[in-house]
């Protein structure tokens, strides 16, 4: 599972190309309800490379 404050929902994964990206979202009851994956897919740039790892 992702980090989170009272505020933000930090997730973190690392793609095909070895490059380690972390996503800060603000946090609401949508993004509460989403996976980590779903809110790479969302929130991630696919200029990173393809998730290879998520970091729990």
């Amino acid at each position: 599972m992702s980090r989170a404050t009272d505020t933000v929902r930090v997730v973190e994964y690392w793609t095909d190309r070895d490059t380690h990206v972390i996503i800060p979202v603000q946090r609401c009851e949508e993004v509460d309800r989403m996976s980590d994956a779903q809110l790479i897919s969302r929130f991630g740039d696919p200029e990173h490379g393809t998730v290879a790892r998520i970091v729990h």
